[in-house]
């Protein structure tokens, strides 16, 4: 399993579809599974499930990113999982930190194009 946490300046309406659209632009075999929007008074959230085929393990990975408006930042969670090799222990995680990096990224990419906000 492979996390990041990170926290942009800007509207959930807007984060969300950039990073969709950056996770699945930068991996070929990447797909969105899943989607749930709440809204709160404090603005949303929004979880959003992909997939994607690890060419390295040979396998399925699974990324579960969430997003929190909170006044002016959004905080992004991103989590990935499966795709280890063994029974017991985690070997070749490889394909969750590549499939990882692809949402890291995109934030990147966020706070490049709207710096503070």
């Amino acid at each position: 399993m492979a996390t990041t946490t990170r926290t942009v300046v800007g509207q959930l309406s807007e984060v969300v579809p950039f990073l969709e659209a950056g996770v699945l632009g930068r991996s070929h075999s990447a797909s969105a599974e899943a989607a749930v929007d709440l809204e709160t008074y404090a603005g949303g959230i929004a979880v959003r499930g992909y997939e994607r085929f690890s060419m390295m393990g040979n396998n399925r990975v699974g990324m579960s990113v969430t997003a929190i408006q909170d006044g002016p930042h959004v905080h992004i969670v991103g989590v990935t999982l499966g795709g280890s090799q063994a029974m017991f222990l985690k070997l070749n995680t490889i394909g969750e930190e590549e499939f990882l990096a692809t949402l890291n990224s995109t934030i990147s990419q966020w706070e490049e194009e709207h710096p503070g906000g």
